[in-house]
């Protein structure tokens, strides 16, 4: 792992490295290639001496960008080290600029000489000028430098914060998925418990259709399900219940017709299910519990409906199942899945809403 992030740092060191090249190039080479071709004295001079001066303001660029900033304002108080590292980098680059131009540049005809002894001022002058002009594209190298650098460290930092994010995304994730299906399984072995002593042939065909629960909650341990499994999923645990209380205590409509294919994260219906099944009144064989699953082009619903023995006291939030749920939901989904929870005299009702468009 730690081999593959190197090689994954040393790649987009290389391609910030030539991003950086070609706009330096851009810069300070392109300007010179196109004046001499546009303008006719300069070509009939030394042009590449032009070239070799724009490669000391790269070399600027990147002395300070690889060295000086990381060493100074990269760190506490260390600004006029940037100052001080900077103006001898700006003296040093413009000894090597004059030398270059005196060194390879051709001599002066005899009359550029003669006038330049009769006004040397004048002289002084503009090679000062050049000095100056010289000077200010240095610092304006570094200053180029400096932005692109705190830009490359920004982005690198916007990076690390979203992985951290994701990482503390998909660890709480796995956190509420460990905390759902033990939460599952125990209330679904409590149900068999009781069935064991009214019906044992039913409660091996209940321990069957578990194994068969158990499998898909493995199975199904990715992000996104097909609609159809999940729903299918519910159907078990439904036809699980209705061994314990009757097939007529339980009112199912689901209608996916059409849109079976759609994806949705796994293990979120089967948690207002549940729950509707744990609080809802069994004892009443009147009272019955009302399950809906309905899909459209842009949204699946889960709408489920039970009552329960007005001295219970009822917990609005819906308890730990609920409280997760919610909390996946809203880490999985955002604003397009909503979790509403109604408790109206004895009657509960969950609406469990996903919009995938």
């Amino acid at each position: 792992m730690n081999f593959i992030d190197d090689e994954t740092t040393r790649g987009a060191g290389l391609t910030r490295f030539i991003s950086h090249l070609i706009v330096i190039s851009m810069l300070f080479i392109l300007p010179e290639f196109i004046m001499n071709f546009t303008v006719p004295h300069r070509s009939a001079g030394v042009p590449w001496l032009f070239y070799l001066k724009s490669a000391v303001f790269i070399f600027v660029f990147y002395i300070n960008y690889y060295f000086i900033i990381d060493r100074t304002l990269a760190r506490r108080s260390g600004f006029w080290r940037f100052l001080v590292c900077n103006l001898i980098v700006l003296v040093a680059a413009i000894l090597i600029s004059r030398l270059i131009w005196d060194w390879f540049a051709q001599a002066p005809s005899p009359e550029q000489l003669a006038k330049r002894a009769a006004n040397p001022a004048k002289y002084r002058l503009r090679l000062l000028t050049y000095i100056l002009r010289d000077a200010v594209m240095i610092v304006l190298t570094v200053a180029l430098a400096v932005a692109l650098w705190f830009t490359d460290r920004w982005r690198a930092l916007e990076r690390r914060r979203k992985d951290l994010v994701a990482e503390r995304r998909e660890s709480e994730l796995k956190n509420l998925k460990s905390q759902l299906n033990p939460h599952f399984l125990f209330n679904t072995l409590n149900s068999i418990y009781a069935l064991i002593e009214m019906s044992p042939d039913e409660a091996r065909d209940a321990v069957h259709r578990l194994s068969q629960l158990l499998r898909h909650v493995l199975y199904e341990d990715r992000d996104k399900v097909a609609l159809s499994r999940e729903v299918e999923f519910v159907r078990n645990y439904i036809s699980l219940m209705e061994l314990r209380l009757g097939s007529d205590r339980v009112e199912t409509d689901i209608d996916i017709v059409g849109h079976e294919n759609i994806q949705v994260a796994p293990l979120l219906f089967i948690v207002p299910v549940e729950n509707a099944f744990k609080h809802g009144n069994t004892a009443d064989r009147n009272d019955k519990i009302s399950i809906t699953v309905k899909a459209t082009d842009n949204s699946v619903e889960c709408l489920t409906v039970n009552r329960f023995r007005a001295d219970t006291v009822v917990d609005k939030g819906g308890g730990i199942g609920i409280a997760n749920l919610r909390r996946r939901l809203h880490l999985i989904y955002g604003d397009r899945a909503s979790l509403s929870t109604i408790v109206s005299d004895d009657t509960y009702t969950a609406r469990l809403t996903i919009y995938y468009k």
